[in-house]
This record gives structure tokens, C-alpha cells and sequence, in this order.
């Protein structure tokens, strides 16, 4: 006697979502209304706006220590070495801090809005802090503004690349950080060039300018692909359990402690102990 098995039937259109979901087409239920393709042409226009972003945020920051070597050596001979050097920390610090609360609002704010603060408010703070003329007025201006605008560079630069990308994701994350190398490579020696030929007062309003004239416009490309699914927790602790994810937390979190030390320090080591020409 044979059996009848009563199993689902599977339609041609339940077939077609499977396979959009797999391999992240605009079929996706969380898709925005944008209807973008994953791996598309315009994907890599967003790669090239987070590499502008991150180049110019953390690149900017990784430059610092050209400034440092000029405050300590010739604008602000009398002040301390660790409350000039305060001034790039806080810029890295405030990025990451305000980063986390960017970061949220990617999910309800327009990332393309988002960029272009970070566009604003990172130029302004380096050509307000151009007219200072004390190192707590820098600290202010430099540190503090300019990392907080840096943070929205920064969070829409890392969030935006692997929403657009499926088969190329790992590649277009990649090209988009390696901007913060870049940055740090070439606005290094443009940062000295600047503060030797014209002065550092001039060097900082450039940079800004810099950063307006380039981020500004690339805030029109820093757009999702997806909708984000907002989230009940803004920060959920409880991923602190997994034994994997606190040992990779806390070892990034300590073992970054030191990074940027050398950056700052290394141009005024040069000058100072090695003897080297302070136009290098």
C-alpha cells in the first residue's frame, strides 16, 4: 500500500527570494527603497567615498606628530610634551568615543547627511584652530572638534563599503580602510611642506579646506544600500560573554593603547636625539 507524504510545495517565486537572499540582490527583505544590486558599479563610487573619509579623518590624526614637533619645538617651547601630545590623543579618542553614537544613528539618519557634518565640522575645527594662539585653545579646537567630527567620517566610512558588496566584500572593506594609511603616508609630508614654506597656522587651514573640498562632495556618494534594522539595545553587553569576542575586545582594546605613540612622537625624536634637519 503506498503512503501519500503531504510536503510543502515550493514555488518558483519562494525559490527566487532564496536565492536573492543568498547572494544579497535588492530582493532582500531589509532592501531599502534605493533599488541597488549588490556587487554594482555604484558600490564602488561608496568605496571611494569611505576611503576619502577614513583618509582624511584617521589620516589626519595619524599626521599629528608633524604638528606636535612644531608646537613643542618652536610655537610652544615652554609647554609639556604630554599636554601638546593630549591634543592627538583626544582626537583619536573623541572619533572612537562618538563613533559608537554615529554609528547608531546610521540606522536612523541619512548616512549622506551624516557624512557631510563630518565633513563640516572636521574643516571648521582645524581653521578655528588656526587662529588659536594657546595649547588648551587647540586642545579644544584640534582635539576635541575635530575628533567629534572626524567620528561621523569615520563611521560611515567602515559601515557603508560592506552593505554594497557580497562577492567582493572583503576587497572593497579593505580598499576603503587602506585610506587611513594612504592619509597618514602622504598628509605627513604635505603637513611638513605646508608648516615649512608657509606656516602651521596655513598648514591647519588647508587641511581643512582640504577636507571640505573633498569629503563635502563625497558626502552625495556615502548613501545604504540596506535598511537597517534598528536594534532594541544601543549597546548590547551581553556579546561580552563570549569568551572569543572578550579576548579579542580587551586585547584590541589595550594593545591600541600604544599605537599612536610612535606617530606622534617619532617626527620630534628625529629632530631632537637623532639631530635630523626639522624640515626632513
Amino acid at each position: 500500500m503506498g503512503y501519500k507524504h503531504d510536503t510543502p510545495a515550493i514555488n518558483s517565486t519562494d525559490k527566487q527570494q532564496n536565492t536573492s537572499i543568498k547572494y544579497g540582490s535588492t530582493k532582500d527583505p531589509d532592501v531599502s527603497k534605493n533599488p541597488q544590486e549588490a556587487d554594482s558599479k555604484f558600490g564602488w563610487l561608496v568605496v571611494f567615498g569611505s576611503f576619502s573619509n577614513l583618509m582624511l579623518s584617521i589620516g589626519a590624526i595619524t599626521s599629528y606628530g608633524v604638528y606636535l614637533q612644531e608646537y613643542k619645538l618652536v610655537v610652544f617651547p615652554n609647554a609639556s610634551s604630554s599636554f601638546l601630545s593630549w591634543i592627538g590623543t583626544l582626537q583619536f579618542v573623541m572619533m572612537c568615543f562618538f563613533g559608537i553614537g554615529v554609528s547608531v544613528l546610521c540606522e536612523r539618519v541619512d548616512t549622506r547627511i551624516l557624512s557631510g557634518i563630518g565633513a563640516l565640522v572636521s574643516a571648521l575645527a582645524l581653521i578655528i584652530a588656526s587662529f588659536c594662539n594657546s595649547p588648551w585653545k587647540l586642545l579644544i579646537t584640534q582635539g576635541i572638534l575635530f575628533g567629534f567630527g572626524a567620528s561621523f567620517l569615520y563611521a560611515t566610512g567602515l559601515n557603508l563599503p560592506p552593505q554594497w558588496f557580497a562577492k567582493y566584500r572583503a576587497l572593497a572593506t579593505g580598499i576603503a580602510i587602506a585610506g587611513s594609511g594612504i592619509g597618514g603616508l602622504w598628509l605627513s609630508f604635505a603637513t611638513r611642506a605646508m608648516i615649512t614654506n608657509l606656516s602651521w597656522k596655513w598648514a591647519l587651514r588647508i587641511t581643512g579646506l582640504v577636507i571640505i573640498g573633498v569629503c563635502g562632495p563625497n558626502s552625495l556618494l556615502m548613501r545604504t544600500r540596506v535598511k537597517p534594522v534598528r536594534r532594541e539595545k544601543i549597546i548590547d553587553l551581553s556579546i561580552l560573554r563570549d569568551k572569543r569576542f572578550a579576548l579579542l575586545f580587551f586585547g584590541a582594546l589595550f594593545g591600541l593603547g600604544g599605537f599612536f605613540i610612535p606617530y606622534f612622537f617619532m617626527p620630534s625624536y628625529a629632530v631632537i636625539v637623532l639631530e635630523k634637519s626639522d624640515s626632513w
